[in-house]
């Protein structure tokens, strides 16, 4: 039984008509400040930051230099740093990402020590790349003046220019609060916390959920926030949203393509063909005859002007991940519905900044494509009734992941607690496999927190470690919850 809450088209479980039927009070909402200051709040950032939950090797995930690069060029990692020799670095303008061989990023101003240098910035998994890729003997990266490497090295390297001029060098591994949320896998298998946590109540499991997903939310506002500073509104809107579209195989292309084609210029008359372009999608597109040979055709015609200047920024077809993709979420249709985004960005902008999911819903489930709202691939046939761009799990995973992030980072409060949720994906498989042997506990709620709560507890404690339970101190932190 449900009811509709008013204005927002989302549904709530309502209260119980039966005496057997599962149901657990409303958990009382609070200022995130007040929430996060909370004496649970505070034990479990003590747990998490007891140094036991964690240990020195990244995920395999994080060995990905092209992902560093656009963390980097987002802003996520910050804007000031401590180099390597002790000087103080502050990054004044990112630049432009690089099209042509050369420096990752260009026509950046760093300011070292308070002189303010213009030049590149080359961004490295490892301080020896310098070395290896011969940078110190190339003309091309004599103009650099910031090496940002990711990893710690076991010894001093120095990055020289072929003039022996020596680049100011940075290591992310010295800046902790850099490192991102990888989307990596702990193993499916129930952790040590399993059992404290089937031994909660669910009042006290509730409490737990909302202040972990309190974190979440703060954490997603940061970043928000960050990239806000580093590129502007629009930019850093659009680029959270790319992210989300590209569900969890894809945030990366996704995130790559909103930094190269920002929505001004994705808006345009040919910013669905830059998206088709430098995705890659029009490298070899290999459809039938009919609409889909015109709308390949229409999309080439604006293209084939435009890709020999940005051939060094077409994504390979590598970087995709398009196995067990369903084909109503293809990467293809939802690079349609970031191309209907762009082009009516002002009211989209302002549906993401009302906090309003009702207008959201409105805004985002009425975007349409001629090709796309009919089709799920080059290949299918023309469906007879038009098949949403973005449905309300899409839109809803928007809301929790940009708007209200959006909102707390402007110091804004949103009633979302009975916000419901959308149906379980394969990470929250995972993750209920990991914290409980199985399955929630009857009596939770499918509502929002509860599934934003799983997923950053998980974050926190599971991914870090590689789901290795010896050391860490969340199911301490459990145990020792209040009755």
């Amino acid at each position: 039984m449900t009811k509709q809450t008013k204005d927002t088209g989302l549904r709530l479980p309502a209260a119980p008509d039966a005496p057997d039927r599962e149901f657990i009070p409303p958990v009382i909402t609070r200022s995130a400040d007040k929430a996060m200051n909370s004496p649970l709040a505070c034990a479990y950032e003590q747990a998490l930051h007891a140094g036991e939950a964690r240990v020195a090797e990244s995920p395999p995930s994080a060995k990905n230099e092209l992902a560093w690069q656009a963390r980097w060029f987002s802003g996520a990692c910050g804007r000031a740093f401590t180099t390597t020799t002790g000087a103080q670095a502050v990054i004044i303008d990112f630049g432009e990402w690089n099209r042509e061989a050369g420096p990752d990023f260009v026509r950046a101003t760093v300011r070292l020590d308070g002189r303010e240098l213009h030049g590149a910035i080359e961004v490295d998994l490892a301080a020896s790349g310098w070395e290896q890729h011969h940078h110190a003997v190339n003309p091309d990266y004599a103009e650099v003046v910031l090496h940002v490497v990711v990893d710690r090295p076991g010894q001093r390297h120095f990055s020289r220019t072929l003039h022996h001029r020596e680049v100011a060098q940075i290591c992310l591994a010295d800046h902790p609060e850099t490192a991102p949320e990888w989307d990596s896998a702990a193993p499916a298998r129930p952790g040590r916390c399993a059992a404290p946590l089937r031994a909660l109540t669910l009042d006290q499991l509730s409490a737990l959920l909302a202040v972990a997903s309190h974190r979440r939310l703060r954490r997603k506002g940061a970043v928000l926030a960050a990239l806000t500073a580093a590129r502007g509104v629009d930019a850093a809107l659009f680029e959270a949203l790319a992210i989300t579209l590209g569900y969890k195989n894809n945030k990366l292309p996704f995130q790559l393509l909103a930094q190269r084609v920002p929505p001004k210029m994705a808006g345009s008359t040919r910013g669905e063909a830059l998206l088709f372009g430098m995705a890659g999608f029009l490298e070899k597109p290999e459809p039938p005859s009919g609409t889909a040979r015109q709308e390949v055709a229409a999309l080439w015609s604006k293209w084939w002007k435009l890709r020999a200047s940005r051939t060094h920024a077409i994504l390979p077809r590598s970087t995709w991940k398009l196995g067990g993709v369903r084909p109503a979420n293809h990467p293809l249709r939802r690079l349609a519905a970031l191309a209907a985004i762009a082009r009516g960005w002002k009211n989209v902008r302002a549906a993401l900044e009302s906090g309003d999911p009702g207008h959201l819903q409105k805004t985002l489930g009425s975007l349409q494509h001629p090709f796309w709202s009919f089709h799920t691939s080059w290949a299918s046939p023309r469906r007879t009734s038009p098949l949403a761009l973005l449905g309300p799990d899409r839109v809803r995973e928007i809301y929790a992941n940009v708007a209200l992030p959006l909102a707390l980072s402007r110091g804004k409060e949103l009633p979302w607690h009975d916000l419901s949720a959308g149906p379980a994906n394969a990470t929250l498989n995972i993750v209920s496999a990991r914290l409980f042997g199985g399955t929630l506990p009857r009596g939770l709620l499918k509502r929002l927190f509860v599934h934003q709560g799983l997923l950053q507890i998980y974050a926190d404690f599971c991914l870090p470690d590689h789901g290795e339970c010896a050391r860490c101190r969340f199911p301490s932190l459990v145990a020792d919850l209040p009755a």
